[in-house]
């Protein structure tokens, strides 16, 4: 691992250049909950299939702008979304560790 994380967005130094402290202070305060929910909605299986229909869901309405989901289709749907916020909203105080704030952030690791 490098001494230094190379990040410009929100609360940055500005040159880029942060040590992994630095950083990791940023993040925190900036990002905290952010990446909690991030996470979960990459981990946790509701989201995963909720984010798979919803891009199923949006390459279907490119080819028909008329295109909508069946009725068990939307409430297996609406299951899913309503399991997913709820997961989102109980770990939100979650910490995130330094790997998962860079890929969070896409900040570089050098």
């Amino acid at each position: 691992m490098s001494k230094y994380i190379y990040y410009t967005g929100i609360g940055a130094n500005p040159s880029g250049k942060h040590s992994v402290q630095e950083f990791l202070k940023i993040m925190n305060k900036n990002y905290g909950v952010q990446c909690s929910q991030y996470l979960t909605e990459q981990e946790y299986e509701p989201c995963i299939k909720k984010k798979y229909m919803d891009k199923s869901f949006f390459e279907e309405f490119k080819k028909n702008s008329s295109y909508k989901r069946n009725k068990k289709t939307e409430k297996e749907y609406k299951k899913l979304f309503k399991k997913c916020q709820k997961q989102k909203t109980t770990y939100k105080n979650r910490s995130c560790k330094l790997e998962e704030f860079i890929n969070f952030s896409g900040a570089e690791n050098r």
